[in-house]
Parts: C-alpha cells; sequence; structure tokens
C-alpha cells in the first residue's frame, strides 16, 4: 500500500509541474517514432549544438579523458568528425567499412562498429582540434544531407542490430546517428566540467526515443508486469514501461545518469549508488541490468 502512494505521489508531482519540463505519467510503448523530416531537424540542432561545444574548448581540454577509455577529448572529436565523413562521401563510406582496412583492427580483437569506430580516429591521429572542427563543420552538413535524401524503399530495409534484432536502415540514419553525437556531447561536457544545453523539445524527445527502445527491450522481462522509470533534471519524466497494469516497482534516477547508464558508460552496479529503487526491488533490479540500448 506504501508503495502504491509513492507512485500515485509521483504521479501527481510530476502533473502539477511545468509539463514542458516534468510531463505526466507516459506509456513508453505509445511513444510516437520519429518520422524522417523530424529526424532531420533533430540532425541539424544536434550538429549545431555540438560544434558550438566544441568551439568553446580550451587549449588544455583536448587531452582531458573521457568516458570512452580509450579516447580524450580531441579523440572523441576525431570519431564525430570521420562517422560524418563516412556519409558525406560514399567512396569514404566504403573505404572506412572495407575488409582490408577493417582487418588488422578486427584482428586485433575489435567488434565491427569499435573497429569502425577506431578507423575514423586513427585516421586523424595528427590533425590539431581546429582542424577537426572544420573538417566538421564541411561534413556535418553534407552527412545530414547525405540521410536524408536516403529513399524510402532503402530506410525501410531491415539490419541486424544486437539490442533490438531486425531494425529499419532509417533507425540507423535518422535515430541512432544523432543520439551517438547527443551522448557524446554529454561525453564532453563531463570531461571537461561543462553545463550540457538542453532543451525539452530537443534533448528531451531525444530522451524519450531511448524510453520506446528500451520499452520494446523489456517486453519479454516485464511480460504481464509494469514497472515506473521517473528521471529528475530538466529534460527528465515519468514513463511507464510494460503492460497498461499498476506499476510493481519504480526506479528513479537524473536523466542523465539513465542515459550513461542505458549507453553502457555506467555498469548496472555502478548506477546502484545514483538510483532509488521501490516496490518489487528483484524486479527493479533486473530492469536495471537490462537498461542499456543503442546509441
Amino acid at each position: 500500500m506504501a508503495y502504491r502512494r509513492t507512485i500515485m505521489q509521483i504521479v501527481r508531482n510530476t502533473s502539477n509541474e511545468d509539463p514542458a519540463v516534468y510531463p505526466a505519467l507516459v506509456q513508453a510503448r505509445a511513444i510516437p517514432p520519429l518520422s524522417h523530416r523530424e529526424a532531420m531537424g533533430m540532425a541539424t540542432i544536434e550538429l549545431e549544438r555540438f560544434l558550438a561545444l566544441v568551439t568553446s574548448l580550451s587549449e588544455d581540454e583536448w587531452e582531458k579523458p573521457t568516458a570512452c577509455p580509450r579516447w580524450n577529448v580531441r579523440q572523441m572529436l576525431a570519431h564525430v568528425t570521420g562517422a560524418a565523413a563516412s556519409y558525406a562521401r560514399w567512396s569514404e563510406f566504403k573505404r572506412q567499412n572495407s575488409f582490408k582496412v577493417q582487418r588488422p583492427y578486427r584482428a586485433s580483437g575489435l567488434s565491427f562498429l569499435d573497429s569502425l569506430n577506431q578507423i575514423q580516429v586513427d585516421d586523424r591521429a595528427s590533425a590539431t582540434p581546429a582542424a577537426l572542427i572544420d573538417e566538421l563543420q564541411t561534413v556535418g552538413p553534407r552527412a545530414r544531407a547525405t540521410r536524408a535524401r536516403l529513399p524510402m524503399l532503402l530506410r525501410a530495409l531491415r539490419v541486424p542490430l544486437p539490442a533490438l534484432g531486425l531494425v529499419p536502415i532509417g533507425y540507423l540514419t535518422d535515430l541512432i546517428y544523432t543520439r551517438d553525437m547527443w551522448m557524446h556531447r554529454l561525453d564532453l561536457c563531463r570531461a571537461t566540467q561543462r553545463e550540457m544545453v538542453m532543451t525539452p523539445e530537443h534533448d528531451g524527445r531525444i530522451v524519450s526515443l531511448v524510453m520506446r527502445d528500451l520499452a520494446k527491450k523489456l517486453a519479454a522481462t516485464l511480460r504481464t508486469t509494469s514497472i515506473v522509470y521517473h528521471l529528475s533534471g530538466r529534460v527528465g519524466g515519468t514513463w511507464q514501461l510494460g503492460q497498461k497494469v499498476p506499476p510493481v516497482a519504480t526506479l528513479q534516477l537524473d536523466v542523465l545518469d539513465f542515459n550513461r547508464l542505458a549507453s553502457g558508460r555506467l555498469t548496472p552496479e555502478e548506477a546502484l549508488s545514483c538510483v532509488s529503487l521501490e516496490g518489487d526491488t528483484a524486479l527493479a533490479r533486473e530492469v536495471l541490468n537490462h537498461t542499456n540500448v543503442p546509441y
């Protein structure tokens, strides 16, 4: 009974706040998908914000470590720039994905995706931060234009993705590409102790789409039950995952820590220090262990 009162209090509290900042309880499986048109607008905003951040960095910040163990701040920028370059030119896309270029990385034990990312960084090992920013300012808009031109039939083709099974190519080019850049912007903000620029319309939508993916992934775990994820912060909110039945557990944590967890930067064990679990804590811990989606 006490737990049920806690859930209802969360819903009442979020309903009484500014709805743009703290939306009322949302059914995660009912979150509308990202349209191609919306995706391109989101990509434009994210590129602008990412460039604004990196152009503001000082000389002594480029060597700072990041949440990605192999990369410092400059190398993370090199990855983002290299990823954009692969979409800006078809020849570069083929080169980065070729077996010949990938072979030494795969032989060292890296996955296909990790190999691709490291190729982008190693290609720019001698590039200065200024050169990387200049390149991103050129290839970033071109990459967005390439993705915008992809025909609907191509975007609808499905490819395997470990966390979600078969997904449309458009899911990768419309959503994951921008989500990856957004997450790296958070990485850079944390590495340089900068406050992350966020708005409910842009960053809040990115978070809601993460929650939409997570709801799909957790369907088998939750089966006939449901849980509530309550995320605090400027672009946080309250989401119900699972069936539309009274929730049996709630997990509360900061919205940015949630994304660190969902992206694999924070382990479930580490997350226990910043998450509050109520109700069926065994189920809540299982949900915590499965809170990861593609970024």
